[in-house]
């Protein structure tokens, strides 16, 4: 008898855990010791790519749902402490079969379930349906056409952790309202929102009194019939970041304390600079207000194409007192657009710099930001940035750059640089 089989059972799952579930499962074949290993697994990893059948031909054959069906039926944990299930082929499915397993899946006193579907279903089904759970600490969803948001059948009061995909137009304002007094746990909310096939305005409403760590994504193709109003009511936020191409209207409530946010809000491409001459005074403001929320941020990151669609319009941003460091993609014919940001940076101790080459479609359209250096040296630069740091350096048309920081950084301890090539000899002399 070989070493591991001599392990106790417990062990011996546990190594099992580590293998997707159809594999842990072929380890019955080994010996008897090992025939009903399996359905003690605590850990369910599945993925329907794992078992197509070349030899059919039609991809959904139900060689899967019976596997699974099998798989529930016969499991005797008495915890699941991690059920994933990636489907990416409809085998039948439907959403109401999926929530029969979600159903068995929570009886287990499931602790994470991480649910990724993969097609389109035929009809319109309802939205999942996540019965109630005292256990269940984690959740991901994720899908090709975004669902509706889930319904949650009572108070979740253990879940701390909800990253989800969905259609924020199918899934309309109730259930969107009914979804954070369901979860008064939730610590972490990762929102990628799909507004597809969305006309007119949309109110998003996110808060939660114990959040702390809020990653928004709004996702839209028809930016000039579509607009999203985004309201944040989180007190106890510590991180956000933010991303859309159409620059949504953000209100942030009560000026949280965030310690890190990152913005990467706007679209500097053609398209979008003919959309703003349309709707500008309109759409364009509203990154000063979202900043006005933020004036607690001690560390913000700003995205190259939020930054150029800002400077393009000449804006004078609020001055951020708190902040001590400031992270900037900057490419590299517009590198001074950073100036411009320390201005309103008077605390500012660390800059940090993440340089990118200029993007194909910008076109000619750095050259009409006429681009020209202040008049006078940025304060902060003079007299508090102690650190700047520099990652994928590597073109020697940004010794003016490097020049300048050098020249002007008066009280600077400690300069570093990434670079992804050599720097020829004399840059930084």
């Amino acid at each position: 008898m070989d070493r591991i089989s001599r392990l106790p059972d417990d062990v011996i799952c546990h190594i099992l855990s580590f293998l997707p579930t159809k594999h842990a499962v072929a380890t019955s074949i080994l010996s008897s010791r090992w025939i009903n290993l399996w359905s003690f697994l605590s850990v369910i990893d599945l993925d329907d790519t794992l078992y197509f059948n070349p030899s059919r031909r039609h991809p959904n054959s139900p060689l899967f749902a019976n596997f699974l069906d099998r798989l529930l039926s016969h499991n005797q944990s008495q915890t699941i402490t991690n059920f994933k299930l990636h489907i990416h082929d409809s085998h039948g499915h439907t959403l109401s079969r999926i929530n029969r397993l979600i159903h068995n899946v929570v009886t287990k006193h499931v602790v994470e379930i991480d649910l990724g579907i993969f097609f389109s279903f035929h009809t319109d089904d309802d939205c999942l349906k996540i019965p109630n759970s005292g256990s269940l600490k984690v959740m991901k969803i994720r899908c090709e056409d975004g669902l509706k948001m889930p319904a949650f059948a009572g108070c979740f009061p253990g879940l701390r952790e909800f990253d989800v995909k969905v259609s924020l137009v199918k899934s309309g304002d109730e259930l969107l309202t009914n979804l954070f007094p369901c979860l008064p746990g939730l610590e972490k909310l990762c929102l990628v929102g799909d507004l597809t096939d969305c006309s007119g305005e949309i109110y998003v409403n996110v808060g939660g009194v114990g959040l702390k760590r809020l990653e928004l994504e709004l996702n839209i193709d028809n930016y000039d019939d579509c607009d999203a109003m985004v309201v944040i009511d989180a007190p106890r936020l510590e991180y956000l970041r933010l991303q859309d191409g159409f620059m949504a209207s953000y209100l942030v409530k009560n000026k949280p304390a965030i310690r890190e946010v990152r913005l990467d809000v706007g679209e500097y491409d053609e398209e979008f600079v003919e959309f703003l001459e349309e709707v500008g005074h309109v759409r364009l403001p509203r990154f000063n207000e979202l900043l006005q929320g933020l004036v607690n941020a001690r560390f913000i990151s700003v995205a190259a194409s939020t930054l150029k669609v800002v400077f393009s319009q000449r804006w004078n941003l609020p001055v951020l007192p708190s902040l001590t460091k400031l992270e900037l993609e900057v490419h590299t014919s517009s590198w001074m657009l950073l100036l411009y940001w320390l201005e309103s940076c008077p605390n500012l101790a660390v800059l940090s710099l993440i340089i990118k080459e200029k993007p194909i479609d910008d076109l000619d359209m750095l050259e009409e930001l006429e681009l020209t250096g202040p008049d006078a040296v940025p304060l902060c630069l003079l007299s508090r940035v102690k650190e700047i740091e520099i990652t994928r350096l590597g073109r020697v048309d940004e010794e003016e750059m490097l020049k300048y920081l050098l020249d002007n950084a008066k009280v600077l301890d400690k300069f570093t640089v990434n670079s992804r090539m050599y720097i020829k000899d004399g840059i930084l002399q």
